[in-house]
């Protein structure tokens, strides 16, 4: 998680403050990089493209990232709502591609004033969930998204058993498990 510094937190204070979301995102197609804004921004010498399309319906809907609780992943939803047929369906066949891919967002603050970017953080590094897809009817259709953090497969099993043999099959010659099963008992003189 990026930190912010005492300058940072005072300038945000500040009554003229605008954020952005800026994403990278590894999709099968080849590395992309979006902001939930309109148009094109550079920064970094790097190109971040507007997702967003006011007029032709696209919004851009992202999540607030909130301290998970304890057992659980943190995550990111995004909600690309009025997407178009043919976005619709190669969402839909990359669906399977898109599992597992990586995904960067960070937060941008710029000046409203001047559209100079202030502020730059890497805030959420992940791997991106497979696109749910979602219809009504005829005219609604959006696409969801989840970016889930590098903890997202710590609550899962390891795959094995709590014996000797599987424990000598992970880490050869460890002896931590020689005795779980055996039944004992002390002598005492």
């Amino acid at each position: 998680m990026a930190e912010f510094t005492q300058a940072d937190m005072d300038w945000l204070s500040g009554p003229h403050v605008t954020r952005a979301w800026f994403g990278e995102f590894d999709l099968p197609t080849g590395v992309r990089y979006l902001h939930n804004g309109v148009g094109e921004v550079e920064v970094e010498g790097q190109t971040y493209v507007g997702v967003t399309d006011p007029v032709g319906g696209l919004l851009v809907g992202i999540s607030a990232v909130e301290d998970p609780r304890f057992g659980q992943a943190a995550k990111v939803d995004i909600i690309l709502s009025g997407v178009n047929v043919e976005f619709f369906k190669s969402v839909k066949r990359d669906a399977r591609a898109i599992e597992g891919r990586s995904a960067t967002l960070r937060f941008g603050a710029f000046d409203p004033e001047t559209g100079q970017i202030k502020l730059f953080k890497s805030m959420f590094p992940g791997k991106m969930s497979a696109p749910t897809l979602h219809r009504q009817g005829v005219g609604t259709r959006y696409v969801g998204l989840t970016v889930e953090s590098f903890w997202e497969a710590q609550n899962f099993p390891f795959g094995g058993k709590w014996n000797d043999a599987d424990q000598r099959r992970r880490f050869p010659g460890d002896k931590g498990l020689q005795f779980v099963g055996v039944k004992t008992a002390e002598k005492w003189n």
